[in-house]
Order: structure tokens, then C-alpha cells, then sequence
């Protein structure tokens, strides 16, 4: 069985991919500064949204349009779009359609539940020859080190 293009490109891709983590580098202790970002400890408010159901009426159709319909589509991973899966065939031939209640949402509340804890993050941008990274470190090497100058973590 002979394999498609997409296929071979995607097998490639992925060798190379693998390679190139494989033999990666040591990460940088030293070299120059050449950057510095970072922000401190902080918590975030999580809301809770509540919503009622507005607008329902009965539609009959088949089931694929059915799905576009309702917005709602079968299959994929989430996230981005997804086509839907086609419906398996109709037992029943002579009647291929179907019914289903649909309805618009409209949001009632937003309320704050809790906080979100965010940890504080600092990073410094090393170049040391043609390597340049960012490499995280602790809040004093972060206030120790200034721009365009050699630095050793």
C-alpha cells in the first residue's frame, strides 16, 4: 500500500523533531545578559458564570444539520474547529429526520468564587556565543544581574 505525501512529510518532520531534542544542549549558566523578565507572587479572582435558557423552540431536520444547528459537533480533540461526524444511516428510511428542543443561553450571574494562586517567575535572556535562551532563576540572581554585562549563575 503506498503511503501519501502528508504522511511521509509528517514522519520526516517528526525524525527531525526528535534528533534535535535528543542531542539538545546543556542549558546556559553563563554569558551575557541580554534580557530580564519576570513578575512576583500574585492571586487572581475565579468567577463562576450561571445562565438560563431563552428563546427554546423545536426543530425538526436531519442530524447533521441538526448538529449546526446547536453548535455542537461530534468528535474532535476540543479547542479550534472540528467537522462533525456524519451520521450513521437511518434505520428507517422513509423518515430520516429528527426533533430536538434548542435554546440560547443568556448569562444571569458572574460571580468571584475563589482566588488563583500565581507563583512569582523570573527569567534572564543568556547569549553566550551563537546560543541565546531564557533560563529561569531565583529573585536574588534575577536583582544581582544587569543588562549587557557577563553574568554566572
Amino acid at each position: 500500500m503506498p503511503v501519501g505525501r502528508p504522511m511521509v512529510l509528517a514522519a520526516a518532520v517528526a525524525t527531525a523533531l526528535t534528533l534535535l531534542t535528543a542531542c539538545g544542549h546543556d542549558p546556559l549558566t553563563q554569558g551575557t545578559v541580554k534580557d530580564k523578565r519576570g513578575h512576583a507572587a500574585h492571586r487572581t479572582p475565579t468567577y463562576t458564570d450561571t445562565y438560563r435558557n431563552t428563546n427554546c423552540r423545536t426543530v425538526t431536520t436531519n442530524s447533521l444539520t441538526l448538529s449546526s444547528l446547536t453548535g455542537r459537533t461530534t468528535g474532535g480533540t476540543g479547542g479550534g474547529f472540528s467537522k462533525p461526524k456524519p451520521a450513521p444511516p437511518a434505520k428507517n428510511q422513509k423518515n430520516p429526520r429528527t426533533t430536538k428542543q434548542v435554546c440560547d443561553r443568556v448569562r444571569v450571574s458572574h460571580r468571584q468564587t475563589g482566588w488563583r494562586w500565581n507563583p512569582a517567575h523570573w527569567e534572564l535572556k543568556l547569549k553566550q556565543g551563537g546560543r541565546t535562551e531564557w533560563v529561569t532563576v531565583n529573585k536574588k540572581t534575577w536583582d544581582r544581574a544587569r543588562i549587557n554585562r557577563e553574568f554566572t549563575i
